[in-house]
């Protein structure tokens, strides 16, 4: 509970999770958390099943068990566990008040080989929840330590307190510490590590979880060994290590202008992004009037992979495809939209009706599309599945078109017409 100095007590249960032994570990951590003296208590990334299949029902069950034993405790649990949406699963943080279970994170950040063999898919759920009256935290997921922006974003949100829920492995444990003080000093916040034991795949899991201050010093750290730990934060430490300069705004973002680039301009970026490893997504349009229906489609096209290219039919060509009163808006106005959104990364404009040339010059590892296209229709969907690319045709969330409300503002008080684009 919080102390008289209005500090807020907080205890990290670290202790073996085995992968698959739902109600083992659910029985550690109702012990370790009966010994805890904070009203917060924090638990390990997927604290109840670990990297081992558990089957849906089985997953819920240990989440109304917990439910029920935290019921009338007062205590408040941070902890990880999988997440079932549209049947889909993600790694997901849960905070349980009581009765009371809120999702507040999802794994964005996949590691690599360890959560997609698991069968995650990558989440889009992160905000920051209130631990006090003047005092918020967010949720980070293990690998997303290695982030900084993930960590800027609940930042520049609110969040004083950044909590990791992880299974780090002995291996790089250097890099818990070195990333948790990092991540703690660039923002000014806490960092507050919940490591778990055990083995998460092949990897000896490190434990040692941490707390860090704003200023990077180690408050508070545990050994290999099933323990719990307790610290107190301070919110005055915040404003005091903000006095001299603060770091918690996000920096401006990408001017649009910098996006918007011809083809020769743009294949020495791509190279060197695949470089490092990246992959790109390509889809291609005339996006003449931006609308809701493309700002949903290009944002989920853009997390089907590392950068999204966005290939934009010149004047001339939207006028062979749609007639000589298209476009409504010049191809550099409309370069200019597309690039100021942040999910799109490049926009190159071309001239002929097709992307072809496009396509085979920057090889997209992934190539979008909208579901009313059949695959054997894409142009260059054979050239990517040839060099091992994948094609996602998207579905429509919103029943908009560009053609559609050109003819609603000509005559407003025609009846609603059916999506033509």
């Amino acid at each position: 509970m919080r102390n008289m100095k209005g500090c807020l007590s907080v205890s990290l249960l670290q202790y073996r999770v085995v992968p698959g032994a739902g109600r083992k570990n659910l029985e550690r951590l109702l012990a370790l958390a009966e010994r805890a003296p904070a009203e917060w208590l924090v638990a390990p990334e997927l604290a109840l099943t670990g990297y081992g299949r558990l089957s849906r029902d089985e997953a819920l069950s240990l989440l109304d068990e917990l439910r029920r034993a935290f019921g009338a405790s007062g205590k408040k649990l941070l902890f990880g566990h999988p997440v079932w949406r549209r049947d889909r699963i993600f790694n997901g943080a849960y905070l349980l008040s009581g009765e009371r279970l809120a999702l507040v994170a999802e794994k964005r950040a996949l590691f690599p080989g360890l959560d997609i063999q698991a069968g995650f898919s990558a989440g889009g759920i992160s905000g920051i929840f209130a631990l006090g009256e003047n005092l918020c935290g967010g949720a980070l997921l293990c690998y997303e330590l290695r982030f900084p922006e993930f960590a800027r974003r609940l930042v520049s949100q609110g969040a004083g307190v950044l909590f990791v829920l992880a299974q780090w492995p002995e291996s790089r444990r250097e890099h818990l510490l070195l990333l948790a003080r990092a991540r703690a000093v660039e923002n000014q916040v806490f960092v507050v590590v919940a490591n778990a034991l055990g083995r998460a795949g092949e990897e000896e899991l490190s434990g040692e979880s941490l707390v860090i201050s704003p200023r990077g010093e180690i408050l508070a750290c545990a050994g290999r060994e099933e323990t719990v730990i307790t610290v107190e934060l301070d919110p005055t430490e915040l404003e005091a290590s903000r006095r001299l300069f603060n770091t918690s705004v996000t920096p401006p973002p990408i001017p649009p202008e910098e996006k918007i680039k011809t083809l020769p301009e743009l294949l020495p970026e791509v190279s060197r992004r695949r470089r490092l490893g990246h992959r790109m997504v390509f889809t291609n349009g005339c996006f003449d009037l931006l609308h809701a229906g493309h700002v949903s489609y290009l944002h989920e096209a853009r997390s089907l992979g590392d950068f999204l290219v966005v290939g934009l039919n010149s004047d001339a060509s939207v006028k062979r495809i749609k007639g000589p009163e298209r476009p409504v808006n010049p191809e550099r106005e409309r370069a200019l939209v597309l690039a100021s959104l942040a999910c799109v990364d490049y926009v190159v404009i071309f001239e002929e009706d097709t992307p072809e040339r496009l396509i085979r010059a920057l090889s997209p590892e992934v190539l979008v599309k909208g579901a009313d296209w059949p695959e054997d229709r894409i142009v260059g969907a054979d050239f990517v599945k040839a060099r091992g690319g994948r094609v996602v045709r998207l579905p429509f969330r919103f029943q908009v078109s560009t053609t559609r409300i050109i003819e609603r503002i000509r005559r407003p008080d025609s009846p609603d017409q059916k999506p033509a684009d």
